[in-house]
Formats: structure tokens, sequence, C-alpha cells
């Protein structure tokens, strides 16, 4: 008796790849598109998260607090010698930028001054954020130019 050989002819395995790389070209395009949307929303939320840090710090320690603005980062700093730095926030991409930041003091009830603050990547296919402050020293992330 003859045996027949079982397997995957050439022509077979060529439509197989042909496909996958078919879906692999259609897919890439979407998948940069949320690579670039994730940035943005981690610079977003990191931005966010250390000025709560720093509102909690001058809470906790009852002294004002500094957000200084230093070539494009965000420092908290002490007010009261010795100073000294507790935190940073600075872009973690080339392409992410902060516009407007600058020197905001937090209180040491948590209030400061109304800022609005915009992070964006200069791309008109992502949705930018603003970081909104108010006078209470609550804050805000939104998608909207206006802050509510």
């Amino acid at each position: 008796m003859m045996r027949r050989a079982r397997g995957f002819t050439l022509l077979e395995l060529m439509v197989v790849v042909s496909i996958i790389a078919i879906l692999a070209l259609v897919a890439l395009p979407n998948f940069y598109q949320q690579i670039k949307q994730d940035r943005l929303v981690t610079n977003a939320n990191q931005l966010h998260s250390v000025y709560k840090y720093a509102r909690a710090e001058a809470s906790k320690r009852e002294k004002p607090i500094l957000l200084d603005e230093v070539g494009g980062k965000w420092q908290v700093k002490t007010t009261v010698a010795p100073i000294e730095m507790l935190a940073e926030f600075e872009s973690t991409h080339s392409t992410v930028s902060v516009t407007d930041l600058t020197d905001l003091v937090i209180s040491e009830y948590g209030s400061t001054t109304v800022k609005q603050f915009l992070v964006t990547d200069g791309d008109s296919s992502t949705q930018d954020f603003w970081l909104c402050t108010y006078i209470s020293g609550q804050s805000l992330l939104s998608k909207e130019a206006v802050c509510p």
C-alpha cells in the first residue's frame, strides 16, 4: 500500500502568508495612531499627577509649594529653606509638549491661581488635553479648549 503524504503545498502556504501581510498593512496605520494618542494620555496624566502631588505636599507640610518651570519641566519644590526638589514632570516623548507651562505657587491650604496648560503633540489627528487648575486648588483634565 502506498501512503499519501500529508501537509501543505507551497501554493497554500504562499496564499496564507499573503493574506497575513495584507491584514498587517491595513492594521499598521491604526496601530500607529493609537500609539500617538497613548503618548498624549500618558503625559497628560503625569502632568496632572505631579500637580496633585504638589497640592498634597502643600497641605501636608502646611507650607506653600512651588511648581517651578525650568526648561520645559515642572519641578515641585519647597519654598522654605532648605529648598528641596520633591518631584519633576518632563515630557516622556520629544513630540509631546506642554504649552504655557509657567511657575505656579500652591498655598498651604491647597489653593492656587486659575490656569490652563495644553498637552499637545501638534498633530490634528490626535486629541489634545488641557489641565485646568482652579482657585480652590482643584484640577481637571479636559478635552475641551475652555475649562468648565
